[in-house]
């Protein structure tokens, strides 16, 4: 029998404040684009609850207010730039709901760019609520802004909204574009190009409170430049492009790099976001070239700062200086394409779970919430007077959920451990990462090294090489991520570690010195998935004062098996988790939904009761302590 839950966003609010038109989650499929994200998994969760969660936690990180205004911090938290404003107030837009409407953040995101603009147009960088760094607007905020203020009207129902977006369109237009429509890139200079500032839709919505033939006229200017822009085999954008040729240059970007950079990544969203809404002729081809492209690959080869042909120099620039990856801000604009056809849909719903695991950051988490949303079928267009406010459909856990699924089980063998990769090949010193399990976007890796002398200096090294089942050549970068902790994975007890590009048949050396504060430390490896090649680690040493390496002395011929199960007692009542460890040692526990997604992480000793948030469900439960290491299956009932 189907279990059901309610989404809950549209709750009779017990908050004081005006309703919206548009209450989130829209969740709706376009007039011109049929193929958005749909999916439930054994959490409870779907497309737009995993959206909100990120928006709530990019609100705490990037949200700040001082008085009546408030800014989005950048990459550089002491400072805004004006596309920040942009972003924000978007996504305040249409993330309001019932129960929390963000109305008055919306106001003060405004009110921050009034207060920092000259001429009606903000400047481009600002230092926190003080004064300009950088002067002059950047095309992209005003319109981002202004398409903002039009769906606040039709969203919150206050004229103001519709005459400030007016207001600005027009400084906009005179100021910003063009006689013939053309974009520049801002208001104090012209020397080139920028295909992401192109946003069709919003020229669409401007027809309608300001000078329609102009931005009719803009819209047919734009996408010709947009087309021959765009490479012909890949249709991938570059991030600036050349005044007459409209061909990619080095442009703006810093690091000349003439191809698809931080600037380009706003343009594939921009072209599904106008087909979706609009069906333009151009915008279906733009965006029907690229998904193809998109399609034949996998997520993890949708890299940032790749050339518009598709690959990327991993050993030159400017992967060197800046990173060559799939990220946030790659795969959501890249994957945003999925949205115009149907027969896409299993690669949108893969590609949308791995944006939604990305690592933070400003921009990444932007863009992760703005392509999101569209992949999501939750920017629908509030101005559209056929729309119809939808309510949200009740949740429907799905039945395999309650299934009992067997997934590989790594034996633990001289201290090797994880839950998210296979090992194999096991010795004191070396072992292989193989494939990621059960499904994921990294694998991750522990083993737990004791005998440490505390104050004692040590040195801890290894090496690390790709290898791959079936090609004798690859093309991928892999990132592995290390780190020596002392007790628990805690940032705040970290020796060293940092994040390393491993290329195929590329061997990477790691030392670390570290003077010892506990007993005990945990070596911690961490892969992203990039098509899943595969590592071996050797030669891990651990040397002490003495010159002894501790790893050989204490491991050479251990072998750790998981302890029978009547040494862990594991009892779940109603929301409380009761765990009995065998002795006194620290433990490490983990809670993951059945797909493999951790949703709960903790130390204890001993014995420990527990309150755990979770849905109604089944999870799996591991418990680390010392070489021990069990795997559990827990239900979490109503």
């Amino acid at each position: 029998m189907k279990r059901l839950f309610f989404a809950g966003l549209l709750a009779a609010s017990t908050i004081s404040m005006a309703a919206v038109k548009f209450p989130y989650p829209q969740a709706q499929t376009y007039p011109y684009a049929k193929n958005i994200v749909e999916y439930v998994n054994c959490a409870g969760q779907n497309a737009s609850t995993e959206l909100l969660k990120h928006f709530e936690t990019y609100m705490k990180d990037f949200y700040e207010e001082s008085g009546d205004q408030a800014r989005i911090k950048f990459d550089t938290r002491s400072v805004t730039v004006s596309e920040g404003i942009g972003y924000g107030m978007i996504l305040c837009v249409y993330f309001s709901n019932n129960t929390k409407s963000y109305q008055s953040q919306f106001d003060k995101l405004w009110k921050y760019y009034q207060s920092h603009s000259r001429n009606g147009i903000m400047d481009w960088k600002i230092s926190g609520f003080g004064g300009a760094e950088g002067t002059g607007g950047a095309t992209d905020a005003e319109e981002d802004v202004a398409f903002a203020l039009a769906m606040a009207y039709h969203q919150f129902g206050d004229t103001k909204y519709k005459t400030a977006a007016a207001t600005l369109i027009a400084n906009m237009r005179e100021q910003e574009f063009a006689s013939d429509g053309r974009h520049k890139v801002g208001n104090q200079w012209d020397p080139y190009l920028n295909p992401s500032y192109v946003s069709p839709a919003a020229y669409e919505i401007f027809k309608e409170l300001d000078d329609a033939s102009f931005w009719s006229k803009a819209i047919s200017t734009n996408y010709g430049i947009l087309v021959k822009n765009r490479n012909s085999s890949t249709g991938i954008p570059s991030g600036w492009a050349d005044m007459n040729s409209y061909s990619p240059i080095t442009g703006n970007n810093g690091y000349n790099f003439a191809g698809y950079d931080y600037d380009a990544v706003r343009a594939p969203w921009r072209w599904a976001w106008s087909y979706a809404w609009y069906g333009h002729s151009q915008a279906k081809d733009l965006s029907e070239k690229l998904a193809s492209w998109v399609n034949s690959k996998p997520f993890g080869q949708l890299y940032i700062n790749m050339k518009t042909d598709g690959t990327a120099n991993m050993q030159g620039e400017p992967c060197k200086s800046n990173g060559c990856k799939a990220n946030g801000s790659s795969i959501g604009s890249l994957s945003s394409v999925l949205i115009i056809d149907e027969k896409y849909s299993d690669k949108l719903r893969t590609n949308y779970s791995a944006l939604m695991s990305q690592q933070p950051g400003y921009f990444h988490s932007s863009l992760r919430l703005l392509t999101g949303l569209l992949m999501s079928g939750n920017m629908v267009n509030f101005a559209d007077p056929k729309l119809q406010p939808s309510t949200p459909q009740e949740i429907v856990i799905p039945d395999s959920c309650n299934a009992v699924i067997e997934y590989h089980k790594n034996s633990g063998a001289f201290g090797w451990n994880s839950i998210t990769a296979e090992l194999e090949n096991e010795t004191s010193t070396s072992v292989h990462i193989g494939k990621v399990i059960p499904q994921g976007d990294h694998r991750e890796v522990e083993r737990h090294i004791t005998g440490l002398t505390t104050g004692a200096s040590y040195k801890l090294s290894f090496k690390a090489i790709q290898t791959h089942p079936t090609a004798t050549t690859m093309n991928t970068l892999l990132w592995l991520t290390y780190g020596l902790y002392a007790d628990a994975l805690d940032d705040t007890k970290k020796y060293c570690g940092a994040a390393k590009k491993l290329s195929y048949t590329d061997e990477l050396s790691v030392e670390c010195e570290f003077t010892a504060t506990s007993a005990e430390m945990i070596y911690y490896l961490s892969l992203n998935l990039m098509d899943n090649p595969q590592v071996d680690i050797s030669d891990l040493s651990l040397v002490g004062p003495d010159g002894k390496d501790l790893i050989k002395e204490q491991a050479l011929g251990l072998v750790s098996t998981s302890v029978p199960a009547g040494k862990l007692s594991v009892n779940v009542d109603g929301r409380f988790l009761q765990i009995q460890l065998p002795n006194a040692d620290l433990a490490r526990v983990t809670v993951m939904d059945l797909q493999g997604r951790v949703v709960s992480s903790f130390s204890m000793t001993s014995s420990e009761q527990v309150p755990l948030n979770l849905r109604q469900g089944n999870y799996m439960l591991r418990v680390k302590q010392g070489t021990s290491n069990w795997v559990r299956t827990i239900r979490i009932a109503e």
